[in-house]
């Protein structure tokens, strides 16, 4: 059934993607979703975005122990990247990437840096390459910080063996000379005000990434860190220590400059397949400029991840996919969206604990919902799946005309907005922080406060999308003037008593009345155009006044449409054609009703109301 809608079907705005691993899953989260009851099987939303993907690789803090290792039994596409990646890493390394993994006895832990980068780059690469196998490929890539390493091999600026070799050697650089002497901390304040922080430290910290809006990165001393972050905190700004011991993105890393060159001196440069946004210039490397020199600036200067998001903003650039082993940039990827006033669908690829095809089918579902790729018939490769014959969707059949202006809420706080971003995406760890909880505690709450937020939010997305047409009694209204030449059009079924109201009226008002009649016959767009031409030939009429929709008969030329309704569509075509400007007013009577005391007389008015509407 599943292969066949994706197949056979078109594919509608709004979406439901159910994902279990037999057919009693399936079943159970059919049924709890057509009960509207909570399911997190089922991953539905509208597609709101184009599906112009960017590909998003993070620095250091999405690693976790065993990242990986469930998709190395269950993917062939993820494993056989990652061994490639294990191969090309092996010339630079004493240690076995895949018993880092799997967490064998006697491999190192991801704690020692030159194991954790060159790790976590391998995942990245891989997960890049299950997503591309599952028809997502990205029209851009971008890193932060040591992500532009695997930005670079995914968009073909470094070949892997060169990616390799850049991940491994700079990391044990890091962490024979720069481990011990630093430290880094994120902070929730802009970077003109972390600018204001800094300077009676002089130096003793650099901000080392601009992430987002109100998110930034610092590094430097860890005496200094330790004095900024207790200032912080008594100005009640979040400020989190991250988990390491050196300094990236500041002063301290030119010691290690000569070294970086030399090591990484035979790396060679290549132009990009896929579009590559450089983190550390802002711009769209075009070129093969990913030499030695790059990789030591990528460590050194600041990481200019807003401005290069905004970038990509700017290009239409709706879908980003953080391609990590847990999502650390989604939030600051949205809060900048939000900030440019664009809509974007932000998702990641596996969670912390949640490293399996089933995480990574829902990461997959979250992104098709919102209008990005997906090849599902790669999911359904070598099971079985054939076309089966279904019955055609159950369409409502209702009239519905859209009125501009949709009201926009005010912004919230970004406070709250940071917290349900974190329960969204079940970020356990950051709420036990931000709550000051117990981990084991809090961790089982979470899938159910997760999905009772993201239900939430989709029917307050719902609510907005809805509208009311309300009607007031007007009270006495001055006197209008009217000049000029008014042209009346009138058809075969007008009521001449209303048609003669209206004439009186706007003689009355000072108005020229140049009547038209229609009738059935007058469909022809261009024979309209040319009566309607000769008719103002000497000046062009004030405005138009149309009695069209008291036609209410069918006509033979439209059967399922009223006179009125089709002499009305092509009156409006034949006035463009004609380069007649001047404003249309359409009347109905008892088309619609404004109160219960006001009888609903001529519903099928109502059409041309509808049109004049749209």
């Amino acid at each position: 059934v599943g292969h066949t809608l994706i197949t056979a079907r078109s594919v509608l705005e709004h979406r439901a993607v159910a994902l279990g691993s037999d057919l009693t899953e399936l079943a159970d989260a059919l049924h709890a979703f057509g009960a509207g009851e909570p399911t997190a099987r089922v991953v539905q939303g509208t597609a709101d975005t184009d599906g112009r993907t960017v590909f998003v690789f993070p620095g250091q803090g999405s690693q976790w122990a065993g990242m990986g290792a469930e998709l190395l039994d269950t993917s062939p596409v993820f494993a056989e990247r990652f061994h490639e990646c294990a191969a090309a890493l092996a010339a630079y390394t004493d240690w076995s990437l895949t018993d880092v993994i799997r967490q064998a006895d006697g491999a190192p832990s991801l704690d020692r840096v030159d194991v954790v980068q060159p790790a976590t780059w391998a995942v990245m690469v891989s997960l890049a390459r299950l997503w591309q196998a599952h028809g997502v490929t990205p029209d851009a890539v971008i890193g932060h910080s040591q992500g532009e390493i695997a930005a670079a091999v995914v968009s073909g600026a470094l070949s892997l063996e060169d990616g390799a070799r850049v991940v491994a050697l700079r990391s044990r650089a890091i962490g024979r000379v720069l481990a011990g002497a630093g430290g880094m901390m994120s902070v929730q304040v802009s970077a003109a005000e972390a600018e204001e922080y800094l300077t009676p430290y002089d130096g003793a910290v650099s901000v080392a990434a601009v992430n987002g809006p109100r998110s930034v990165v610092l590094a430097g001393t860890p005496e200094a860190l330790d004095a900024l972050q207790a200032e912080f905190t008594a100005r009640d700004l979040r400020a989190r220590r991250i988990a390491v011991d050196y300094a990236s993105h500041s002063p301290q890393v030119e010691r290690i400059e000569a070294e970086l060159l030399d090591v990484l001196a035979p790396v060679t440069p290549r132009t990009p397949r896929l579009p590559f946004h450089s983190t550390v210039t802002g711009e769209l490397l075009d070129t093969a400029r990913t030499d030695a020199a790059y990789w030591y600036r990528n460590l050194r200067r600041t990481v200019r991840f807003e401005e290069t998001v905004r970038a990509l903003l700017d290009t239409e650039h709706t879908v980003f996919v953080e391609v990590s082993p847990h999502p650390v940039l989604t939030m600051a990827v949205q809060a900048t969206a939000e900030d440019s006033g664009r809509p974007v669908a932000a998702v990641g690829t596996l969670r912390r604990e949640q490293g399996g095809t089933d995480r990574f089918l829902t990461s997959l579902a979250e992104q098709w919902v919102r209008g990005g790729r997906a090849d599902w018939s790669a999911v359904y490769a070598d099971t079985g799946a054939r076309r089966t014959p279904l019955p055609t969707y159950a369409f409502q059949r209702e009239h519905l005309w859209a009125l501009a202006g949709r009201p926009h809420g005010g912004e919230g706080d970004p406070a709250d907005a940071e917290f349900w971003s974190e329960v969204e995406q079940e970020d356990v760890d950051s709420l036990a922080s931000r709550l000051h909880l117990d981990r084991d505690a809090l961790a089982p709450l979470l899938p159910a406060l997760s999905t009772w937020r993201k239900e939430r939010r989709d029917r307050s997305t719902a609510g907005s999308w809805r509208y009311r047409a309300t009607w007031k009694p007007l009270g006495t209204l001055p006197d209008a003037g009217l000049d000029g030449t008014w042209l009346l059009v009138t058809a075969d079924g007008t009521d001449p008593a209303y048609a003669d109201f209206v004439t009186d009226t706007l003689t009355t008002h000072g108005a020229q009345v140049l009547p038209l009649a229609l009738t059935a016959a007058d469909t022809d767009r261009d024979a309209l155009a040319d009566r309607l031409r000769a008719l103002c030939a000497p000046s062009a009429p004030t405005g138009v006044v149309s009695l069209l929709a008291d036609a209410e008969d069918t006509g033979t030329a439209h059967p399922v449409l009223t006179t009125g309704l089709a002499l009305s569509v092509v009156l409006v075509q034949a006035l463009g054609d004609a380069a007649i400007e001047a404003p249309l007013w359409t009347l109905t009577r008892g088309a619609v009703t404004t109160g219960r005391a006001d009888r609903l007389t001529r519903p099928a008015q109502a059409m041309v109301q509808g049109l004049s509407w749209t």
